[in-house]
């Protein structure tokens, strides 16, 4: 793209110790320090291990501790360390959710405290080996102005967003706070009716939910007092396009103009998230180019995670992006 200008704000952690895979041939950044904070890409356990090549083992717990270690060797990029972590999001597979307890306490040893974590339960994980992905904000040095509530889940979208609604009100906040909001179901409580006064929302199809008696799960950031200065935009695929690399160009051209309209740009994105349904996989590393003609470097962070459907019939793509006010 002519005319793209990468802000000088935005720096990609590059640690030199980082014995998991030779990092830098990907089109993301293992994390980018951005306005007093650090976006961690979302990290499985796989690593490098020749002759067998990409590698994922252990059970949940032990998949944990390795992906902990690779964001301390992010992190020692920046001079940081885990204590400066200030937010996860878990991705786990169905079939570790038995195991989440364990994992709790794994979180505890490690940290030293109780970190505000949230956790979604996917369809899988790319590494089809992998039963987690982590991904994490840390403290560098300052604020973002954002404050991320804990997850809101109920049995059903009425009874999910009235709950938000209601711990927006107990902080003193209401809608006009609120900067992104993600609303993740199961299958049945999925179909429910569109909802009037509803916060316009990513609406994403999940397996079950953490807790399997609940079907929404909301997750929202707010900004308490003054504009942060970031900003979170959304798309989902278009179905009309034929393929995901199609859907996924056409998907970031809209999310383009979403930024501009924000005062942001692509060359001020620090993370994306990219959920992708079954069916998509197959051809989901073309997509990669499509993020090496939208983005240059250095590339934002990135998570990706399969889930089960996405609001439109046919979309095969979803993508929350977080960038920083202000075009270059």
């Amino acid at each position: 793209m002519e005319g793209r200008v990468t802000l000088t704000i935005r720096r990609a952690l590059a640690p030199e110790d980082y014995p998991f895979f030779d990092y830098r041939r990907f089109s993301f950044s293992l994390g980018i320090a951005a306005a007093g904070r650090i976006w961690l890409s979302g990290s499985t356990a796989v690593r490098h291990e020749p002759p067998a090549g990409m590698v994922v083992k252990g059970d949940l717990v032990a998949q944990a501790a390795v992906i902990y270690d690779k964001m301390k060797a992010t992190l020692s990029a920046a001079q940081r360390e885990l204590d400066d972590v200030v937010r996860m999001v878990r991705y786990v597979t169905p079939a570790v959710v038995k195991d989440l307890p364990a994992l709790d306490r794994f979180e505890s040893e490690t940290f030293g405290r109780t970190l505000p974590v949230t956790t979604l339960v996917v369809h899988s994980l790319l590494r089809p080996e992998a039963l987690i992905e982590i991904e994490a904000i840390a403290y560098n040095g300052g604020a973002d102005g954002l404050d991320y509530l804990q997850s809101v889940v109920a049995p059903d979208r009425a009874a999910a967003w009235a709950k938000a609604a209601k711990e927006l009100k107990a902080r003193g906040l209401d809608c006009t706070h609120v900067v992104k909001a993600s609303e993740l179901a199961t299958a049945v409580a999925f179909a429910g009716p569109a909802l009037a006064g509803a916060l316009a929302a990513l609406r994403v199809g999940m397996p079950r939910l953490a807790r399997a008696e609940e079907g929404v799960q909301i997750d929202i950031t707010v900004a308490p007092s003054a504009a942060p200065p970031v900003v979170f935009v959304s798309a989902e695929g278009d179905p009309a396009k034929e393929g995901i690399v199609n859907q996924c160009r056409d998907l970031y051209a809209r999310l383009t103009e979403k930024l501009a309209q924000a005062g942001a740009s692509p060359g001020s994105v620090v993370k994306t998230t990219e959920f992708i349904v079954p069916a998509a996989l197959r051809d989901y590393r073309g997509t990669a180019d499509v993020r090496r003609d939208v983005f240059s470097t250095p590339y934002p962070a990135a998570t990706g995670v399969i889930c089960e459907r996405l609001a439109a019939s046919g979309a095969l793509i979803a993508v929350e992006a977080a960038a920083m006010k202000g075009s270059g």
